[in-house]
This record gives C-alpha cells, structure tokens and sequence, in this order.
C-alpha cells in the first residue's frame, strides 16, 4: 500500500506539472529555459524554494543532526543568509536578464565582459557543480526509496528510474513542469513532516516534544553544543560559522539559482518573495526534532546508515499511510531540483560551449533536450560510482562553487575587475579545493575544521584582484550590465541575442 500510494502521488504530480507547463505554449528555448521570465510571486515562490528544500535538506540535515547533534543545527541559518543576500543579489541578476534576453549564468558573464570565452568557462565550471548537486539528489532518492520500502530491488534501480522520469518531464515542458511540481513537492511535504512530527516524542520514549530535549541530555549530553556527540574538529565551531559563510555566498554562484532568477515577471516578485524566505527555514525545526527523537530510538544504527536514519526511524515506528506519504513527497524533493539542474547544465551547454562555436546553435532546443538526455546518464553514473555521504558531498559542491563568487559579486560591485582576473582566481581557488595535495597545504593555514572552500576563496580573491588591476576592463557598455547603472529594466523586452556576441 505505501509504495502504491508514494508512486500515485509521484507520478500524478509529474504528470500534472508537465501537462499544465506544456499545455497551449508555445515551446522555444526562451519558454523551456526560463518559463517567458512570466511566473508571479507564488509560483516563483515554489520554484526558488524548492531549490532549497531538496533530499540535501531533508536527508542531508537530519544526517547530519543524528550523527553529530549540534553542528547539524546550521540549517536553520543558511536560508535566511541566503535570503538576505539573495535581496541584494536576485533583482541585478534579474535586471540584467532582462534587458539582454539572458538565459544562462554563462550568458551572463559572456556580456558582462564581452568575453564568450568567459562565458564558456564558467559554463564549463558550473556544469560540473550541477551534476555534483545532482549527484545528491539522486543519493538521497535512492535512500528514501531503498529505505522506505526495502531493497527487494537494486538501489541503482531506483536511479534509474528517477533519471528517466526527471528527462521525461523536463524534455516535455521545461522550467515550468518543474515549477508546477514543485508547488505539490512543497505542500506535500511540510504536511507529513508535521504529521510525523507530532508523533516523533512517542515513537522515541519521550514525554512529548520539549521531552526530547530532555531526554536525550542524558543519553547524549554533548548533543546540544560544538563540536557535538562525536567531538571532532571536522564538526567544531570553524567547521560551523565557515560552512555558514561559504553556503549564502556560493548559493547564487551555482547556475541554476541564476537561471531561476531569470524566471521572474517583475523585481517586485522577487523582493517579495527574499522577504518571505527565511519563514521556510522554520519547517527545518520540524526535521531537526524527528532527527534528534531518531537518535533516541536508534542509538544502535551504524554510522554507514546515518544517510537513512530519518526514514529508518518512520519506517520502523508509523502506520504505512505515512510512510507512503513521505516516500512519495521524497520522490518529489528529489526528482523536481534534479530537473532543474540538469535543464541548468543543459542549457549552459548549448548557450555557452556549442553556442561559443557556432552562434547559429545557440538557440537550440534541440541541442538542450539532448543535453537533458546526457547529462541525467552522468549523474546516475555518479551516483552508482560513489557512496560518500550526502553532507560530505554537499560540502565539496559548495567549497568548489563558491569559487564563482568572487566572479559574481565583483561583477556587480567593481567596475574594474576583469574576465581574466576572475578566471585566475577561479583556477586557483579550484585548484586548492579539488588537488588534495593542495588542500592539506591550505588546511595547515587555517584552523582546524575550517572548510577548505574559505582558504580557497581568499586566495581567489587575492588573485582576482592583483590580476585585474594590471589587466584592460570590458567597455562601459558591458559593465552597466551587471553593475546596474544602466536604467532599470523591469518593463523593457528582452533585446534579442546580438547582446550575447558583442
């Protein structure tokens, strides 16, 4: 009955979101890619946070809360920061969109510079994080379904299937199949988190909510601060406030919040909506209580199923009506930010690699659906290939992604920066993050537990400006791109591609 009811509800919102998103539209690589830049508070609403609220969130999180405690509480801070930086950053992003019919981030920096080997590059470097954040989200539904419903089948067969849903819906209508599903994903899910919620202290032993807290003071008594129940640098206070950093800045340098920016009607949208953001974070107190109750009826579970541990805990202590219901709002979280991010990586492929070749090609949703194709086989290879934890996976995209944010922020900031300063401090950050030779060099720097992305960003941003200040800027006309001085563009239409080649 459970997996029937998770396949009902998955497979009809799908269903749903992608007949509504394709129905009496016109399909252009415009309408696939950024939904005609039309969507008004609440579906961008959905669309932005459920770009927030993924299998990272919901699996990552109470991962992260069961093995260590304390350290896992840093998802209450990431999506206020990230609100809060998204106020100033989303409506220039928007802007910029806007007046030039931008699609991509790699669209983006290609104007912003009158550089489309910038734009190559950093299509290049976003693809690369896009399948990684990927990567997660098929793990996490791998797990939500193994763990819900046992292993009768091969976890990799449950990859597969997610990877050919998600090419399914996409290829079919684009950002706004997504959007659509997402208003059920979201829905859906704050509702049975709420249910098992309120019954989480019962399943554990305790004496209702706050005997949680109580209860687990004496079974764990490390739980409630840093470094937490296990007591290691790799979750100590710099581990903490250094991931909190790196997060709201890198959240805007990964390509798929750029493209979901675009998507937008208006800037009003947009403010209204970084406004309301931070409300969301308040649902992660519902997932860090069913966490922390997970520690009190499994305090047996081997570190290896720590990933597993929240849907263990429903799987074991509630009726399957429940179970049925999360499984299939777990199949939604991860198959809806999937969808975006291949779309993302497969739009930044045609724009920015084979549109940097062949101008004529830029514009082709042929080359995107393909790329939809493509991109979702490398991300169930990855996913068959790797058995690291989802925070540890989500760690490392952060650390490399952030490696954008000079590139993002700058852009916008300093009218002086150039295309070369920031793809030498790009190289460089990258290099510390991804050669672990380069690493343990820079994590002798700092101090332990720091994330390795923070070192890396600072000599990012040492390099970015040194080389910028002896290298020639882009002309006026392509700073007042991403820099705003240009009249705002709120009811202009979009310009046409001639922008995208100056």
């Amino acid at each position: 009955m459970a997996l029937i009811l998770a396949l009902v509800i998955a497979v009809g919102s799908i269903a749903w979101g992608t007949v509504a998103a394709a129905r009496g539209r016109k399909m252009n690589l415009q309408e696939w890619s950024v939904g005609s830049r039309r969507f008004g508070t609440w579906l961008f609403w959905f669309l932005m946070v459920g770009e927030t609220f993924t299998t990272f969130a919901l699996l990552g999180a109470s991962q992260s809360v069961f093995s260590n405690g304390a350290p896992g509480y840093y998802v209450l801070g990431t999506m206020v920061l990230t609100a809060a930086v998204g106020y100033w950053v989303v409506p220039r992003i928007w802007r910029a969109g806007k007046q030039h019919g931008l699609v991509t981030m790699g669209d983006y920096f290609t104007t912003r510079f009158s550089a489309p080997w910038f734009g190559g590059l950093i299509a290049v470097f976003g693809i690369i994080s896009l399948l990684l954040y990927a990567q997660v989200q098929l793990t996490g539904l791998s797990l939500i379904l193994g763990s819900l419903f046992g292993d009768s089948l091969p976890s990799l067969a449950y990859v597969v299937a997610g990877g050919v849903l998600v090419a399914a819906f996409v290829l079919v209508g684009g950002m706004r199949s997504a959007a659509f599903t997402a208003v059920v994903k979201d829905v859906l899910l704050i509702a049975v988190l709420l249910v098992i919620a309120v019954g989480a202290a019962s399943a554990a032993g305790a004496s209702g909510p706050l005997g949680v807290f109580d209860a687990l003071k004496d079974t764990q008594p490390h739980a409630a601060t840093l470094p937490g129940i296990k007591g290691t640098a790799a979750t100590n206070t710099w581990w903490w406030m250094s991931f909190l950093l790196i997060t709201p800045l890198g959240s805007f340098a990964l390509p798929h919040m750029f493209q979901v920016s675009y998507t937008a009607k208006d800037v009003a949208t947009i403010r209204r909506n970084q406004v309301i953001q931070p409300l969301y974070s308040l649902f992660y107190v519902l997932i860090v209580l069913i966490a922390l109750a997970a520690v009190l009826a499994l305090p047996n579970l081997p570190d290896k199923q720590a990933n597993a541990s929240l849907l263990i805990f429903v799987h074991d202590n509630f009726p399957s009506w429940v179970i049925g219901l999360l499984g299939g709002a777990g199949i939604l979280v991860a198959l809806v930010p999937t969808a975006v991010l291949v779309l993302t990586a497969s739009s930044l492929f045609t724009r920015n690699v084979v549109g940097g070749m062949s101008k004529k090609l830029a514009g082709s949703l042929t080359i995107s659906r393909a790329g939809v194709v493509v991109f979702t086989a490398i991300v169930v290879l990855l996913v068959a290939q790797s058995s690291s934890k989802l925070l540890s996976i989500m760690t490392n995209v952060y650390s490399a992604v952030g490696q954008l944010a000079p590139a993002l922020f700058l852009s916008m900031l300093w009218r002086r920066v150039t295309a070369v300063g920031l793809a030498a401090g790009a190289v460089c950050g990258g290099l510390i993050v991804g050669v672990p030779q380069l690493s343990a060099l820079f994590a002798h720097t700092v101090p332990p537990g720091t994330v390795i992305g923070l070192p890396a960003l600072v000599v990012n941003l040492v390099v970015t400006v040194l080389v910028s200040l002896v290298t020639r800027p882009p002309a006026a006309a392509a700073i007042d791109a991403g820099t705003g001085d240009s009249a705002p563009a709120e009811d202009r239409e979009p310009v046409g591609e001639a922008a995208l080649h100056r």
